[in-house]
């Protein structure tokens, strides 16, 4: 295995020195800081929403978020352990001011939040999921209705095209109405090497059935 090959796979679950490196790397490289901004902005997160990062990293777009709160809450997970040790020292302030909560896992611990999320959002996660509509039904069980996500990808292939960007943006969008979701649209940030796509969808509103109705 190159180095090369080798620190690309610790962008799935970082661990170790070469981990730690990758996490420098989310953390530090502006195109990996122009794509987390842009999707928090996509979000239009509001003093008291409540936030829910999914594959969380190392807290990059987490401190966005919680710049944006007055009576709000965000809480990140993610299933790498040395991810959220990176994020809990960049965001030490908010985590102490109970602002931030940071849980080490993966789509199975979000039955176990506490919280019903108004708004949620991965950047570069969603194309891991080998069952993308099992994992956006899991992540719509945490959030309320009418809540918003968004899922950003920018494709890191050696050679990433336009293409590449717009096929997962498809992708991204009928697992995401398979999974229930409503208003899709598809946002694009021009970048190099490649575009991003962000799919923003919300979580159906919840139906009371007519009086005497049954099904």
């Amino acid at each position: 295995m190159s180095i090369r090959t080798g620190l690309v796979a610790q962008f799935r679950k970082p661990h170790g020195v070469v981990g730690a490196l990758a996490g420098w790397v989310m953390a530090n490289r502006p195109s990996n800081v122009e794509r987390n901004r842009w999707t928090v902005g996509l979000l239009d997160v509001q003093p008291d929403d409540h936030v829910l990062e999914i594959g969380c990293g190392p807290g990059l777009s987490l401190a966005a978020c919680v710049a944006k709160l007055g009576g709000g809450r965000v809480v990140g997970i993610d299933h790498s352990e040395l991810m959220i040790v990176q994020a809990a020292k960049r965001n030490a302030t908010a985590l102490n001011e109970g602002t931030l909560a940071l849980h080490t896992g993966g789509l199975d611990i979000l039955p176990k939040l506490s919280l019903e999320f108004t708004k949620a959002f991965s950047v570069n996660v969603a194309q891991f999921f080998p069952d993308k509509v099992a994992a956006f039904r899991a992540m719509a069980e945490a959030i309320a209705p009418g809540g918003l996500m968004a899922t950003t990808y920018q494709p890191r292939t050696p050679k990433p095209t336009k293409a590449d960007a717009l096929d997962m943006a498809q992708t991204f969008t009928a697992a995401l109405e398979a999974a229930g979701f409503i208003e899709l649209r598809t946002e694009y940030l021009a970048m190099r090497p490649a575009p991003v796509v962000c799919v923003l969808a919300r979580k159906a509103q919840a139906t009371v059935p007519l009086q005497g109705q049954t099904h």
